[in-house]
Parts: structure tokens; sequence; C-alpha cells
């Protein structure tokens, strides 16, 4: 599957993610290191989400998107860096 997912990382109910998606650590941090995935996000292939960042409920982020800040509920992020629409 391809799927990268650092030790601290959470996610929620009725997520989907795709093939080469990394959910990992930037290596700034020591404690809580890797994002937290709140319900019914979609996550595209190659997409990284990194840092000890939330991504809202209801969110989808675009293949290969690069994700490094919070992104709240009910948004689409693509891009990089990512852009919220």
């Amino acid at each position: 599957m391809g799927i990268v997912i650092g030790e601290t990382a959470t996610i929620g109910n009725d997520c989907t993610i795709y093939h080469n998606v990394t959910l990992g650590g930037t290596g700034k941090d020591k404690y809580k290191r890797h994002p937290d995935i709140a319900n019914n996000v979609m996550v595209g292939c190659g997409a990284k989400v990194l840092g000890p960042i939330k991504i809202g409920n209801n969110v989808k982020i675009g293949a290969n998107a690069v994700v490094t800040k919070d992104v709240e509920n009910n948004s689409t992020v693509v891009g990089i860096p990512r852009k919220s629409y």
C-alpha cells in the first residue's frame, strides 16, 4: 500500500487514505510529532501531512499536497505548500 504513518499519528473514523501518503514528523518536535486526522477525511495519493498538526472533519487533501499547518473543518487543500479552498 505504501502508506507511512508516524507512531504518534491518530486517524478518525471513515477516512480514506490513498497510496504513497506520509503522515510524518518534521524532526523538530520531541513528544507529539505526527498529525491528528479527524473524521471523514480523504487524503489523496502521494500527499504529505507533516508535523503535530490537526486536520479537521470532512477535509479533502489533494494528491501530492504538502500540509504543514492545521486545516479547518469542511476544507479542501491542494498544492505545495497547501492552499485552502
